[in-house]
């Protein structure tokens, strides 16, 4: 259960594996707009400029919680964007109140990596910030630009080597589904993820994860309006796992520390290993959910 200072503006996002995390209130909304994305419709983008009221949250939270925070998610849809040396100060700070904790994080835009420095990225790496959560969607280019990403193949590779190198732990989400029903845009979105997730692999040992979610069409999002006037049809739960098989079966056998999950409660097969250790369990056992729909996850059970 996550604890906050009850500041925070609903409806309040984090990665799932972020559940039990002290939220932290930096920026409010999200500065993009994706197609697929409903998130932050109903909130206006702006960055809490009083560096000192966000600390008084900090330590507020440790008089409220004593010892128990362990980890920090600063919000809110792409908090990375606030300038390094600010980020540095509150990562300093969050150590300095909280004895015990020992991770810090935020979700990023790929933008928001890029335009940091080298330095910058590693000063903050040093200071105790651990990780970015980046909504990567897919590595087929045609895909990005029509879900209004903002970004390329090339920007998702450079950003991940940038981390890698910094020390920043790299954890990046793919959409299934993004590319439509077409059966040939399906298969380049999962062979280009693919190629992505390969180019993404860090030069020296260490973990890093990659987290496949399936499209789910929400209300007051783009892609929805698109699905009404039959500009996008959604795929099947059969197509979606064969997008998955595809995506898998084009990572290279040699990869190493990536920790891959399906686990998100909007996929319909739950699969926890690491690439390419476990990548032929992981196509056996798609394939046996391609072949029996009563393996996969039931419709009701499925969300965001």
């Amino acid at each position: 259960m996550n604890m906050d200072v009850g500041n925070l503006e609903a409806p309040v996002f984090r990665p799932p594996s972020e559940w039990d995390s002290l939220l932290i209130k930096v920026t409010n909304g999200c500065t993009h707009r994706c197609t697929f994305c409903s998130m932050y419709l109903t909130k206006k983008f702006s960055m809490r400029k009083d560096i000192e009221d966000i600390k008084n949250d900090i330590r507020k939270a440790r008089e409220m919680f004593g010892s128990r925070v362990e980890k920090i998610f600063f919000e809110d849809g792409n908090a990375f964007v606030v300038k390094s040396h600010v980020l540095i100060e509150l990562t300093r700070y969050c150590y300095q109140q909280h004895p015990n904790l020992r991770k810090v994080s935020s979700y990023a835009h790929v933008q928001d990596i890029l335009k940091k420095s080298d330095d910058d990225l590693k000063r903050l790496a040093d200071a105790g910030f651990t990780m970015v959560y980046v909504g990567i969607e897919s590595g087929d280019n045609q895909v990005l630009k029509d879900c209004n990403k903002g970004a390329t193949q090339d920007d998702y590779a450079l950003a991940a080597q940038k981390c890698h190198q910094a020390g920043i732990d790299w954890s990046g989400i793919f959409l299934l589904g993004l590319a439509g029903n077409d059966p040939e845009k399906s298969q380049r979105h999962a062979v280009e993820s693919a190629k992505l997730i390969n180019r993404m692999a860090p030069p020296m040992p260490r973990k890093w994860y990659i987290s496949p979610l399936t499209l789910e069409m929400t209300p007051g999002s783009e892609i929805l309006a698109q699905n009404l006037k039959n500009k996008f049809q959604p795929c099947t739960s059969t197509q979606i796992l064969e997008e998955l098989y595809t995506l898998i079966k084009n990572t290279d056998d040699d990869l190493t520390g990536c920790i891959f999950n399906t686990n998100h409660a909007s996929n319909y097969l739950s699969l926890k290993g690491e690439l390419g250790k476990d990548k032929r369990d992981f196509l056996h056992r798609v394939e046996a959910g391609i072949k029996d729909p009563s393996v996969r996850r039931p419709e009701y059970m499925r969300g965001l």
